[in-house]
């Protein structure tokens, strides 16, 4: 949909909620989305800079972790708004990632990805397409 009028998404996203392998209007389906996103976070957690023996962070002399060790890194991932929806709707397990389009990001909006639905924003159903568009 690069190049196309910004209405153009209101036909493609809701065949998405419907079917995340489609890719009518040749676009990248949502599975093949959720799949590249799968796999970029599993290179980066299998990457030895994340490994906490490499990085000093397995504790104090006590055996103790201190404050903010043990957590895990921070990752930051910047994409177009659409892969990040999915992103975040993939990694907190909703049971359709095809309605990303409910959960759409503001322009400059930073959000935490968590492992838990309860974690997503209240969604913001699609207004259809106007007449004639």
């Amino acid at each position: 949909l690069d190049d196309e009028a910004i209405h153009t998404y209101a036909y493609v996203w809701p065949v998405d909620m419907f079917d995340v392998t489609h890719t009518a209007f040749d676009v990248e389906s949502v599975a093949a989305v959720s799949t590249r996103i799968r796999e970029t976070l599993l290179k980066i957690d299998a990457d030895p800079l994340h490994d906490s023996e490499e990085d000093g962070s397995e504790g104090s002399e006590d055996g103790s972790e201190g404050e903010g060790e043990g957590d895990g890194d921070v990752i930051v991932l910047v994409s177009h708004a659409d892969v990040l929806q999915i992103a975040q709707l993939y990694a907190a397990g909703a049971s359709n990632v095809g309605t990303f389009s409910s959960y759409r990001f503001a322009n400059g909006e930073v959000r935490a990805m968590e492992r838990c639905v309860e974690s997503l924003p209240v969604p913001q159903p699609l207004s259809p397409p106007k007449k004639g568009t």
